[in-house]
């Protein structure tokens, strides 16, 4: 319904789904562009970003299949590409080796400082609009991306704080904090890092 130009004039479901799959293929757009001039495709650049910000022990290649809504298959080809550019190294996890880590190289390391920049322009032009503006929006989209993500359509990875499996300070030492999850303590950095298994405590 929501390609008929008839039927979302009154339909608000139909006019809002059509504005987002708008909205879609212009940030496909404009992040193409800003991945041409960085020499990567986007999902290139999307697994750079996976590895910088998510916690090592989560950083697998089923979560970035996950992360970006792809297949495992497709996944592992994207990696083993940036393997053979020598910017991810990967390895079996300890606990279960059928589990492949993954970690940035060195080299992999200043690649992906230097995309921090990616997606600037959508960022830039959302500075236009009115802060009042931004705010409503910002909660409109967060109730979609809470329906989605109910449907198992999207994965919202986020810091350890705010989620119902983390426990801050629970001990002393270098590892103060606990996850409930994978019952094991992390570092400070570590649960600043973005977690795929994240559940929000709001609500609960």
């Amino acid at each position: 319904m929501i390609f008929d130009p008839n039927q979302r004039q009154n339909n608000r479901s139909a006019r809002i789904s059509m504005a987002l799959f708008r909205m879609t293929q212009a940030i496909k757009k404009m992040t193409q562009l800003e991945s041409d001039a960085a020499g990567f495709t986007p999902i290139q650049i999307q697994a750079l970003l996976f590895c910088l910000h998510t916690r090592s022990d989560a950083a697998t290649v089923g979560n970035f299949a996950h992360a970006i809504g792809t297949t495992h298959v497709t996944a592992v080809k994207v990696i083993n590409g940036l393997v053979q550019k020598e910017l991810i190294n990967k390895a079996a996890k300890l606990e279960d080796r059928r589990v492949t880590l993954l970690q940035l190289t060195s080299e992999g390391q200043l690649a992906a400082a230097k995309l921090e920049q990616w997606g600037q322009s959508l960022e830039d032009l959302l500075l236009t609009i009115p802060e009042e503006t931004l705010a409503s929006l910002e909660l409109g989209l967060g109730s979609v991306i809470a329906a989605m993500q109910q449907e198992g359509h999207v994965v919202v990875a986020e810091p350890c704080l705010g989620c119902i499996h983390f426990h801050p300070n629970a001990r002393e030492g270098s590892e103060p904090h606990y996850c409930g999850l994978v019952q094991k303590h992390l570092s400070n950095e570590a649960s600043l890092k973005e977690c795929p298994e994240h559940t929000s405590s709001e609500g609960v």
